[in-house]
């Protein structure tokens, strides 16, 4: 692996700031980045000494009498829980079929089938975008094929899960994270011989060039 998180990425990682789809991609590199797990760990113990340094806050006066008080209320029901583990979702055989073994941090998430967007290109929406939070969708390229050259209004992370793509910034393998900005455009060119499988996260619609991207953007959720 030649492509890692910057340091503010992996910061924001460590101190749990980073929006729910950035972190998942991010998590799929770190699960594989013997690098960027001890660069977590120093993150994590700078920020633990932090707390450490912090001046404690006193009590309202009446703080216990409200504490004791609520222990007598009853407990709200626990919310039932929207995704399921993927790998109860999805059999061996249909793991196989989807030309990947997903990473650890997908596991809290239901994945459904490949879908048709473009010719070689596939699509399955993770997690939608909503708001200011970031969408998460898996990409599956066919050799060869580009995808729409775009730029950023925000943030797009991608990590490559199989095969490799090139764009203007060089070659991203297996475990790479591609990370783009505001100032970044790019279209990225899946490996001739194997194709690529990369999961997605972007946190601000992306600016297609061409026509057609363009009207299947609100499709897609990109």
């Amino acid at each position: 692996m030649t492509h890692h998180p910057s340091e503010v990425t992996l910061l924001a990682y460590a101190a749990g700031s980073l929006d729910e789809g950035l972190s998942v991609v991010t998590a799929a590199h770190i699960g594989a980045c013997r690098a960027c797990q001890d660069a977590v760990r120093v993150c994590e113990a700078i920020g633990g000494q932090l707390l450490a340094t912090l001046q404690g806050t006193d009590l309202a006066a009446d703080a216990l009498p409200r504490a004791l008080a609520r222990l007598d209320t009853p407990m709200p029901p626990a919310p039932v829980a929207p995704r399921q583990n993927i790998h109860r979702q999805i059999s061996p055989a249909a793991l196989s079929s989807m030309g990947f073994t997903p990473p650890h941090a997908l596991s809290p998430y239901r994945l459904g089938k490949w879908r048709w967007v473009a010719p070689g290109i596939h699509h399955i929406l993770v997690l939608p975008r909503q708001g200011g939070h970031a969408g998460l969708h898996l990409l599956r390229i066919a050799p060869g094929t580009a995808l729409p050259e775009h730029g950023h209004q925000g943030n797009e992370l991608a990590c490559i899960l199989t095969g490799s793509y090139t764009d203007e910034t060089g070659r991203y393998g297996v475990g790479d994270l591609a990370e783009m900005d505001t100032d970044d455009e790019h279209k990225p060119i899946a490996d001739a011989s194997e194709g690529c499988i990369c999961l997605i996260a972007t946190d601000a619609p992306l600016r297609f060039r061409g026509l057609l991207p363009r009207l299947l953007q609100p499709v897609l959720g990109f």
